[in-house]
């Protein structure tokens, strides 16, 4: 190679020898040498040295075009011999151009493939044209490689499609050996014996075939089957076979084309549940929600069967909703045993699943009925509030052809068990909490886990007991107001009200007579009203019903013929003053009495506003016919306030206490409470419990 001070010496010679053949006078032809992505060199006769050159073979050598000029070509080789050689056999001559390839090493060191063409000039000098054959060279190996790696058949075939050569690979496709295939036509093994038109057609299909754009036809083996083969076809050259010759490649696309048509059921499929799963929302209640689902459940293949079962506690089971055929022994509101319940629950908390049907003998009854609808396999995803396991979605086959297919549908039902949580599971949560509610209640019911007890009605003018309002105390200490709309938001309003009634009427015969009786009875339990007057009519005196609460009576006219309907009771509007609903219930229903609610009469001896609105009370009562009662007295002034505003009856702990029925019969009576002196009131108020204040007071 030269030396840089060399290099430097040819560039201080003056214009660059050979300039004339690199840029032609035409100014349009200065610009090609530039221009071609070849290099371009240009070689003294004797050394090969560069006297010339342009910027592509800069950038195909690494070296710039100075390092270049003065550079012997053979120091670009590894194998200058070979390069050498092949320069010097085509100087010979000025009428051919020689080409050979070889590896050149670059600056940095890194070895490519470079093709060198070159021709002497009439001048003597040698130009060369180096053009970069390494993508060629890599891309020939990548196609060896690629072909080696792939189990592909080939063959030629001659102008009549028939088969010059056929390589092992289309013998062991195909069931006949090579030499059999040599000779046959083409066509008959692509399209089982095709004639006349069809032929012509398939030879231009084949013909016109490519890598990009194969040929999906059938080969038919010697054993008859079809197999199916993507097939692409090209011309060859002269110099590799007969004129006219095509080569045929192609490999076995059966199981791709098996694969990719289970792959587009899958996802038309999949589509399908997405529609489906889009199409559920929740309906008027839970049970129409789950038939919405168990409808969309059993649309999917081999699904005969589709259920929606909650649980109802940790060891019962229902059917919220079911699909199946019309003689199917399950339907909405069955019941599972309690063996398949526990069994359901218990895998339910685990996740989803798949199962074949298996009877079991501790299922009894509904393992047998099982096993005769012909169940054979199922799959159950759970429904999900929060980490809580509300239920399960069910599907089943009864048929044994569709038994894969129930089973494969297991990633689907648990997509519908999200959707199946979101749409039920709060209002699942909902009635669980009150079928909880219910249970305890009913207990509570059926051990009688409460006790009534009397509070006195007294004659604020003469102070005598006139009669009692029969309430009730809980054993555990709740409110009988909380616990009777925890009853009635559960569904067992009812059911608590009737038995909290009947116990006391069970005891009012106790009570002094000549005195009536005040019941506690919430509008909604006049829907009852056959059980409810069995109960009244075995009193022994006269009955006041307090209309409690502050709901509203939305129709006053079939509410007045249900208390008629009861018999001779006389009624009570409950909590007057607490709310607007029960100034309506006094027009509408025109009761015998009105109570006014402990918060007009607490602290209404101090307090002007209040003994304003009872006497504005006292009043309106006198034009409806109705006679007041104050509830809550609890201390002597608010006892003599409502007496002077002219309010004709009391009740609260100034008069008496509400007590069990024993106490009461054995305790002193509130006649003699009253007549009683001052400092004998102050000790009845003080040792009452809940007082406010003294007697004093």
């Amino acid at each position: 190679m030269a030396t840089p001070r060399r290099r430097a010496a040819v560039r201080r010679a003056g214009p660059r020898v050979g300039a004339a053949v690199l840029k032609a006078p035409d100014p349009r032809h200065s610009k090609l040498p530039e221009q071609t992505p070849a290099g371009i060199l240009v070689l003294s006769n004797s050394s090969l040295r560069i006297l010339d050159t342009n910027t592509a073979a800069s950038s195909l050598t690494g070296y710039s075009q100075e390092e270049l000029l003065g550079m012997g070509l053979l120091d670009l080789f590894p194998d200058p011999g070979r390069v050498e050689a092949g320069v010097q056999s085509s100087a010979v001559s000025t009428d051919t151009t020689q080409g050979l390839e070889a590896k050149c090493r670059r600056k940095d060191g890194s070895i490519v493939d470079l093709e060198l063409h070159q021709r002497r000039l009439d001048d003597g000098r040698i130009i060369g044209v180096l053009r970069d054959t390494s993508q060629e060279v890599q891309a020939k190996v990548h196609l060896a490689q690629m072909l080696s790696g792939m189990d592909l058949f080939a063959a030629t075939i001659d102008l009549d499609g028939k088969i010059t050569y056929a390589n092992p690979a289309l013998s062991a496709l195909t069931g006949w050996s090579t030499d059999e295939l040599v000779g046959c036509s083409v066509y008959e093994l692509l399209s089982a014996g095709t004639r006349g038109h069809d032929t012509i057609e398939l030879a231009l299909r084949l013909r016109a075939t490519s890598l990009q754009h194969p040929l999906i036809t059938k080969i038919v083996t010697r054993s008859g089957v079809e197999r199916l083969v993507a097939i692409s076809a090209t011309l060859l050259a002269a110099t590799l076979g007969e004129p006219g010759q095509a080569a045929v490649l192609g490999h076995d696309v059966t199981e791709e084309h098996a694969l990719r048509t289970l792959l587009e059921r899958e996802l038309e499929e999949r589509l399908g549940v997405d529609a489906a799963i889009g199409r559920l929302e929740q309906g008027s209640t839970t049970a129409a929600t789950a038939l919405a689902i168990c409808r969309e459940l059993r649309s999917l293949s081999g699904v005969d069967v589709s259920a929606v079962i909650v649980f109802d506690s940790d060891q019962d089971a229902t059917v919220l909703g079911i699909e199946g055929p019309d003689n199917f022994f399950l339907s909405a509101g069955a019941r599972f045993p309690s063996s398949r319940a526990s069994y359901l629950i218990q895998r339910a908390r685990l996740g989803p699943w798949a199962e074949r049907w298996l009877q079991r003998s501790q299922d009894g009854r509904y393992g047998s009925e099982m096993t005769t609808a012909g169940m054979q396999s199922s799959v159950y995803a759970p429904i999900h509030y929060g980490p809580s396991v509300l239920g399960v979605l069910a599907v089943g086959t009864t048929h044994a052809a569709g038994e894969d297919a129930i089973l494969a549908h297991l990633p689907t039902v648990a997509r519908f068990g999200v959707t199946a949580s979101a749409l039920l599971a709060l209002d699942l949560q909902v009635e669980r909490v009150a079928s909880r509610r219910r249970i305890d209640l009913g207990k509570l019911i059926h051990t009688h886990a409460y006790t009534p007890v009397f509070q006195p009605i007294v004659d604020l003018a003469s102070g005598e007991v006139l009669g009692y309002e029969a309430l009730t105390r809980f054993l555990d200490g709740e409110r009988p107001d909380i616990r009777l709309a925890a009853a009635w938001s559960a569904g067992i309003g009812p059911e608590l009200e009737l038995a909290m009634l009947s116990d006391a009427i069970a005891l009012q015969g106790q009570l002094p007579e000549g005195r009536w009786l005040n019941v506690n009875v919430s509008p909604r339990l006049l829907d009852n009203v056959g059980p409810l007057r069995e109960i009244l009519v075995k009193a022994n005196r006269p009955l006041v019903l307090e209309i409690t609460e502050h709901e509203v009576i939305t129709d006053y006219r079939a509410f007045k013929e249900a208390l008629s309907s009861l018999g001779p009771v006389r009624t009570a509007v409950d909590d007057t003053g607490s709310g607007i609903a029960n100034f309506a219930h006094i027009l509408e229903l025109r009761p015998d009495f009105v109570k006014l609610d402990i918060g007009l009469i607490r602290g209404i001896d101090s307090d002007p506003a209040r003994q304003a609105v009872v006497l504005a009370m006292c009043h309106f009562t006198l034009s409806t016919g109705s006679r007041l009662i104050a509830e809550g007295v609890e201390t002597r002034g608010e006892a003599d306030t409502v007496r002077a505003l002219g309010v004709g009856f009391g009740q609260g702990y100034w008069y008496g206490r509400p007590q069990p029925i024993e106490a009461l019969l054995v305790g002193p009576s509130p006649r003699a409470v009253a007549a009683a002196s001052n400092s004998t009131l102050e000790l009845a108020a003080q040792v009452t419990p809940g007082r406010r204040a003294s007697a004093a007071e």
